[in-house]
């Protein structure tokens, strides 16, 4: 957070009463970093995602920092958002808010947590050493209160749009806008999703923080000047769009994270302005179709990540060998 926030001197003696805790008058703040650490099935990216397009649609500045395991499913996953009153200009390098869904989520990412800051940890799974005093501890029984707000079938689901809203009552975030992202985000799909991840973000909200945290925060408001609209967009979309504007209108790939959101964007949009994007059947054929594209005269674009660039390397090379143009997104 801002230089003139300590968040150290808000860590509460360990005998501290709910009394003693109770003065939850928002503090303002310039920014802060937030970090959620859990497992890729937690959804940790699309609560992430949430809090970067609020930061756009309440003109604060945002930048954001993911991982993503290699694995099919499942593997350890970080989102790290940096929101602020302002000009940002880097994710952050450390946070002043830690999200721990798991012991693992604690070990690995506790060392990236300012000296001060927050550690809020689920209860359910995670034994922090609170003999470490550098930092405030938080813990909320997350994984029990989702299913409780959410029935006995909710077992892992809904965990992250209930610590969105937590974290939107910590710091005071517009939460009809978030409920309209919610909302948009499971548009089209059963109304019972939507209703359920609602229900969930209600729960987190409506949690008692005053019993847990001696402060809450919210970040100074400063209009946005010049009129023109915030977009908040990742590095895939901007690159995605970029490729459209720049006059690409033919494609082809196979789908590999994080090539894949990419390509998603270019099936989308293409044929809007009169092109086409292919789905392969594997890499191979996705570049040997976009060096099709390409050799009929429409510059194409093909992509992949990690192991799909080294079954594409021979058709990459042999495009090179002919002086075919093609853009490879690596």
């Amino acid at each position: 957070m801002s230089d003139s926030v300590n968040l150290e001197s808000s860590a509460p003696p360990a005998t501290a009463s709910a009394t003693e805790r109770a003065d939850l008058r928002p503090e303002n703040i310039n920014d802060a970093v937030i970090r959620l650490a859990g497992n890729s099935q937690d959804g940790i990216q699309s609560a992430g995602a949430f809090l970067a397009r609020l930061a756009g649609r309440s003109d604060h500045d945002v930048m954001t920092y993911m991982t993503i395991p290699s694995t099919i499913s499942g593997g350890p996953s970080i989102f790290q958002v940096r929101m602020g009153t302002g000009e940002v200009l880097s994710a952050g390098d450390e946070a002043d808010f830690l999200v721990a869904f798991y012991q693992h989520s604690y070990q690995d990412h506790i060392d990236f947590l300012k000296e001060g800051g927050v550690l809020l940890y689920d209860s359910d799974n995670v034994e922090p050493n609170l003999d470490d005093k550098r930092f405030v501890y938080v813990g909320v029984p997350i994984t029990g209160l989702t299913i409780e707000a959410l029935g006995g079938t909710a077992k892992d689901k809904g965990k992250n749009i209930f610590i969105l809203g937590l974290i939107a009552k910590i710091f005071h975030l517009d939460v009809e806008k978030l409920a309209t992202l919610i909302k948009e985000k499971f548009a089209g799909k059963d109304e019972s999703i939507v209703n359920t991840a609602i229900m969930a973000f209600t729960a987190g909200y409506a949690y008692p923080v005053g019993k847990v945290l001696t402060h809450q925060y919210q970040f100074e408001h400063k209009p946005k000047t010049g009129g023109r609209a915030q977009i908040t967009m990742d590095g895939n979309q901007a690159l995605a769009y970029g490729l459209i504007a720049a006059g690409v209108r033919y494609g082809a790939g196979y789908p590999i994270t994080p090539w894949s959101s990419i390509m998603e964007i270019l099936r989308r949009e293409f044929p809007k302005y009169g092109g086409i994007f292919v789905q392969a059947e594997d890499e191979l054929g996705a570049v040997s179709l976009s060096l099709g594209f390409s050799y009929s005269g429409y510059l194409a674009v093909t992509g992949s990540a990690g192991p799909g660039i080294s079954l594409k390397s021979e058709a990459i090379g042999w495009a090179s060998m002919a002086e075919i143009p093609i853009i490879v997104c690596n």
